[in-house]
């Protein structure tokens, strides 16, 4: 029988987009701004639906819910994450995420706010240390908790002729560095500070090549013997082997307050633990890193956010700043959160109908994939005020408090850490960490892009910047 489909683009279009490294983002938001509240396009044999307004995105995501398994992205990427949280279906999934849950609510993520706050103050510290401005702190490793650093050069705007010169970094690198730190501290009981750059450098190989591994006929890729399935492969091997390493390691030492911890108390199935800890790897420091990475090159873009921010940071003399103190630090929070919305790091979701599901008038037959984008939601002039404009202020009520609902955005609109029963766990993980982190710096770090830098989107499993991006740090 002949299925009545809404109208959309040639899929042709998107399939040779992705193959040439072309830009997804670009594509939906086209596609979203032809096709405003549903398309659809015919990629293989693959039917896909693409949602552009927050009610249907809802409606799919919350209401029939329970009627979805997740999507093609989530489907490849468990040749790393195995069948880790983000992975899983059903009763597994809801197992997993019950022994979870438990570390990413309430006090347990209060009590993060220490360590989160402490491995900040240690990279202030080594930044000081590069840019010539003074000793580390007590307690601080020599070791680079980020990539390569450049040799100094040049000089912050206004210095004399005796103030230290800026070193240049890559914020991506940094960044990265920084929240493994705090994630093998809060969650692993772990220093993994000196896996910094091997993580990282496999990830990268792994996130460059992820686009090509989510189209239909990838199945077909992932078995050809090229040397891009040599390296994906190589780099998945390597992250194995350093998350089994970290899991011995912490297996042979004493029972903590950690996460690993618990999982290693609760599951006896090494591979489950091994892929729960993968997923955690990943997503507990790879998405708050490229969302830090992106605030800071926004704040380098608009000096006069910036000063706004400053005016508040600089106001609040404390040190040892905690999860009491997130509500008292409004703008730090709307800066987090408008960066979360221009640059949001998961930047799109996937769901397949599990049944013939109504949508919008439509029929979508059980089997069917739909995607929505936050980079387009995020964007689309219909829900916000200047869109494309960084304005951090739009998240202040008037009596100067942030408000997820100050904007005026429908429901579904904003959702940079996903929505429905997959709503990321560790969210309030990630909006504390993010705040606390920024707080800590922008006190006393400023950063400018490098000049003639061409900053652009990577998207693929998250929304990294191409080619990083260099900055220069000034000691304010």
């Amino acid at each position: 029988m002949r299925i009545a489909r809404p109208p959309g683009p040639h899929g042709v279009l998107l399939y040779a987009g992705l193959l040439a490294s072309g830009s997804p983002t670009d594509y939906l938001t086209r596609v979203a701004a032809r096709h405003p509240r549903v398309a659809h396009l015919r990629l293989g044999r693959e039917h896909v639906y693409v949602l552009g307004h927050p009610d249907l995105v809802h409606e799919l995501f919350v209401v029939h819910g329970r009627s979805t398994r997740k999507g093609r992205a989530l489907e490849r990427i468990r040749i790393l994450l195995g069948d880790g949280l983000l992975t899983s279906e059903g009763e597994l999934h809801r197992t997993q995420r019950g022994r979870i849950q438990p570390a990413m609510h309430g006090g347990r993520v209060a009590a993060y706010a220490e360590t989160m706050v402490a491995a900040a103050l240690e990279h202030d510290a080594r930044w000081r240390i590069l840019s010539g401005a003074g000793p580390a702190a007590e307690g601080t490793a020599d070791t680079p908790v980020g990539g390569a650093v450049d040799t100094p050069v040049g000089g912050p705007v206004g210095a004399t002729a005796n103030a230290p010169a800026p070193a240049t970094v890559d914020m991506a690198e940094e960044m990265s560095g920084l929240t493994l730190t705090i994630v093998g501290r809060a969650l692993f009981g772990s220093d993994l500070r000196e896996l910094a750059k091997p993580v990282a450098e496999s990830l990268g190989v792994l996130l460059r090549g992820f686009q090509r591994h989510v189209l239909p006929g990838s199945d077909l890729l992932l078995r050809l013997p090229t040397r891009r399935r040599a390296g994906l492969f190589a780099a998945v091997d390597r992250l194995d082997l350093l998350v089994r390493q970290l899991i011995d390691q912490r297996r042979a030492a004493p029972p903590g307050p950690d996460l690993l911890s618990a999982l290693l108390t609760s599951i006896d199935d090494n591979s489950l633990v091994r892929d729960e800890v993968m997923t955690l790897l990943l997503a507990g420091h790879e998405t708050t890193a490229t969302a830090l990475t992106w605030t800071w090159w926004l704040l380098s873009e608009h000096p006069e956010v910036a000063t706004w921010l400053h005016e508040e940071v600089d106001g609040y003399d404390r040190d040892d700043l905690s999860s009491a103190d997130l509500e008292r630090l409004p703008r730090t929070r709307a800066v987090f959160a408008e960066a979360l919305r221009l640059y949001p790091p998961s930047w799109i979701l996937g769901r397949r109908t599990l049944v013939d599901l109504e949508l919008d008038g439509w029929t979508l037959p059980a089997g069917s994939l739909c995607v929505a984008s936050q980079w387009v939601l995020h964007r689309d002039p219909r829900f916000w005020n200047a869109p494309l404009e960084f304005r951090p202020q739009r998240w202040i009520t008037r009596e100067g408090r942030w408000d997820e609902a100050a904007p005026g955005q429908p429901r579904a609109a904003y959702l940079p850490f996903g929505i429905g029963s997959r709503i990321c766990v560790g969210l309030a993980f990630a909006w504390m960490e993010g705040v606390l982190v920024l707080a800590t710096l922008a006190r006393r770090w400023a950063a400018q892009t490098l000049p003639d830098q061409v900053v652009a989107v990577r998207p693929a499993v998250t929304l990294r910047p191409r080619n990083g991006i260099r900055m220069s740090l000034h000691q304010r």
